[in-house]
């Protein structure tokens, strides 16, 4: 495993939630991070939260439709699951900053496949089963929320 490389895209990951974190809370409303809730921990699922909405962010280095779909992990689904079982006025949301915008997903809106994915090129075969939506179902920030607020 290249652990220098993997320390680089986290950080360039964490960077990219830092430089949205004020578009975002312009849509949603005041966000915290998970990350500094002692009751969530480092690793949780979704990376900001309210009392209205869970939101995970995935940082990609492509334009969003340079692929038929995007993805991210199954036990982001999951949980969401378990949390909407316990609050289901919850809003779930998964988001990609890629490099011509911020798309998202809401939670089970449409269908979706699920799959192994993951890469390799960090010196350790990266791979999990995943959440894979089409690009049919993602739409833009901006298209995404005037959806959902009417």
């Amino acid at each position: 495993m290249d652990h220098t490389k993997k320390r680089k895209d986290l950080r360039f990951g964490f960077k990219s939630e830092d430089d949205i974190h004020s578009i975002l809370e312009k849509e949603f409303g005041k966000l915290f991070k998970s990350s500094l809730n002692p009751e969530m921990g480092k690793y949780y699922e979704f990376d900001k939260y309210n009392e209205e909405y869970f939101i995970e962010i995935k940082t990609r280095r492509i334009r969003h439709d340079q692929y038929e779909s995007l993805f991210f992990g199954k036990n982001k689904l999951i949980k969401g699951d378990e949390l909407l079982k316990k609050s289901p006025h919850l809003r779930i949301f998964y988001l990609w900053k890629c490099n011509d915008g911020i798309y998202g997903w809401e939670h089970r809106s449409t269908d979706f496949d699920t799959c192994k994915r993951g890469r390799c090129d960090r010196g350790k075969d990266e791979f999990d089963d995943c959440v894979d939506i089409k690009q049919i179902n993602i739409k833009d920030l901006k298209n995404l929320l005037d959806n959902i607020n009417g």
